[in-house]
């Protein structure tokens, strides 16, 4: 990957770039769905507060891609400022840890890199013809 990096830097190609980081978010797509189906589940309960709206966590797991790499996160500093706390535990406040980002990363390992290595493989056969 760092060889690719470099590469991609000395070329100084924006074409192909933004082709990597379709392909980094494409692969990062994968992911996404199997996160969203992760995130613990609460339905409201009448002591929860008005405001409470289940389901906020899941709606903010996201993709962020770039030309060096892609990312799957959850959470938001208005929205979700929680999902830390939800993912890595808070042992203070009695939260176990519940780490759905890496077991959806886990589970979907092998499809999202034979995914990135035939897109990638396609990209640079597509640069090299041209």
């Amino acid at each position: 990957m760092n060889h690719l990096k470099k590469t991609l830097r000395a070329l100084k190609d924006r074409d192909l770039s933004k082709r990597v980081r379709e392909v980094n978010k494409t692969a990062a797509e994968i992911v996404k769905p199997d996160a969203q189906r992760g995130v613990p589940q609460r339905t409201k309960t009448p002591k929860d507060a008005k405001k409470y709206r289940p389901g906020k966590l899941a709606k903010s797991v996201k993709v962020v891609a770039s030309a060096n790499s892609a990312a799957v996160k959850a959470g938001t500093a208005a929205r979700a400022p929680y999902a830390g706390a939800i993912h890595f535990g808070f042992p203070r406040r009695g939260i176990k840890p519940n780490r759905f980002l890496y077991r959806a990363m886990a589970r979907n390992s092998e499809q999202v890199s034979e995914t990135y290595e035939r897109e990638i493989s396609a990209v640079l056969r597509k640069k090299l013809e041209s």
